[in-house]
């Protein structure tokens, strides 16, 4: 082997020792920088941390809640590189005062508690809105809500819900406003009948109310449409036939009860709308009649369910007869010195109105009552003045007098 050959051979590096040498190398980078840092790095040299700190409301009174309260405040602290390093975010109590206040909206501040040793650089927020509000309980019963047609032959049967009663808890003002509990179900799976558990949903007046707690959620429901059988409730009339005893009219007519609920398929009671009992007689009679009367179906197929029989009452009142009287003299009573009084008109009609009895009658030639004016204390020559009455019986009554107000003229004696 030639000089120059042994020469290459010997300063000929392999690979596997170029990889050896670079990886010394970069150790010797790491080493020196992390010999360097060791030797600069102090302590207790002052450094600054940001920590994300749970915001509590400790204070917080039984049965109240808090409507989009803030959870989370950023705080940031100084101090020694080390106490800040060690240091656990519970160490840090971030918190607002609630106690004693009364449901409504605030806007509160945030207090801090750092540990000692730690200087507070800033925090954010530091001041919270908050709505407080009270916590309810109101208890429900759940009613089944069927979407979808129905087939026009078929109706809701019994309908079992277990259980029968649920209890809906959250914000006062939202408890308030429900106005139902109900579970929903489609009329297609009613007609061959479910049994199982469904969801229980509050309704309120805009719709379906959400963040209130519903216990249970969930309820068995039992239900078909089965063939319908449909109730309807309908007035019951009367009639009455004949004269009462003479000097009466026939007075108030009431019937007890006076509505009654009929059973039966939709198509027998679509077309029933009252029920008329049997006429009743009330030829010569002037006292009060109570008759029951059988309340009979008004068609087949169709059933009373609220009553079999119906009370009839029948009062009588004395007749009254209307007459009217014309050319009713007016007279002049009452005391006014040295005047005498002229009246225009000097007569009026009157109508009047009386009971009516077998053996008295009024005599149209002698009215039984009297008219006349008051002129006493009257010092115009010229006046207006009410048509008074007297003498007129318990059983009387005027309707009309034209005209009500007579013309009295003064003239000098």
């Amino acid at each position: 082997m030639s000089l120059k050959n042994r020469l290459q051979k010997f300063f000929d590096i392999s690979d596997e020792a170029k990889r050896t040498r670079f990886v010394l190398r970069i150790f010797s980078i790491v080493f020196a920088v992390s010999l360097w840092l060791f030797v600069t790095w102090d302590s207790t040299a002052p450094s600054a941390r940001n920590i994300s700190v749970p915001l509590k409301y400790p204070d917080m009174q039984d049965g109240y809640s808090i409507v989009n309260a803030v959870s989370v405040i950023d705080v940031t602290l100084e101090g020694r590189i080390e106490q800040l390093a060690l240091m656990d975010r519970s160490e840090i109590i971030a918190s607002v005062a609630v106690q004693d206040l009364r449901p409504g909206k605030y806007r509160l501040p945030v207090q801090l508690e750092i540990p000692d040793g730690v200087r507070l650089s800033g925090y954010s927020p530091q001041v919270v809105d908050v709505e407080l509000f009270r916590i309810i309980e109101r208890t429900l019963r759940p009613t089944l809500s069927i979407s979808g047609d129905a087939p026009e032959n078929l109706s809701l049967g019994n309908v079992s819900i277990i259980p029968a009663e649920v209890v809906a808890r959250g914000p006062e003002s939202l408890i308030f406003s429900i106005r139902r509990a109900e579970v929903r179900e489609t009329a297609q799976n009613l007609t061959v009948g479910i049994n199982g558990d469904l969801d229980v949903r509050l309704v309120g007046g805009e719709g379906d109310e959400e963040g209130i707690l519903v216990e249970p959620s969930k309820v068995r429901v039992v239900a078909k449409l089965e063939e319908a059988v449909n109730s309807k409730r309908v007035p019951v009339r009367v009639s009455v036939s004949g004269t009462p005893g003479e000097g009466f009219d026939i007075g108030i007519v009431s019937l007890s009860p006076d509505m009654v609920t009929l059973r039966g398929r939709r198509s027998s009671l679509k077309d029933v709308n009252e029920i008329v009992l049997n006429t009743i007689d009330i030829t010569g009679h002037s006292e009060a009649m109570n008759i029951d009367v059988p309340l009979d179906p008004p068609a087949s197929g169709i059933t009373v369910v609220s009553a079999d029989k119906v009370n009839v009452r029948v009062e009588f009142d004395s007749a009254v007869e209307v007459v009217t009287f014309q050319s009713v003299p007016v007279s002049i009573e009452g005391k006014s010195d040295n005047i005498e009084w002229a009246l225009d008109p000097p007569e009026v009609s009157v109508t009047l109105e009386r009971t009516v009895s077998a053996t008295e009658r009024f005599d149209m030639t002698h009215p039984p009552f009297e008219l006349y004016v008051d002129v006493t204390n009257i010092v115009a020559r010229r006046l207006a003045l009410p048509v008074l009455a007297r003498n007129l019986s318990r059983d009387m009554r005027i309707l009309r007098i034209d005209p009500e107000r007579v013309t009295i003229d003064a003239v000098t004696r």
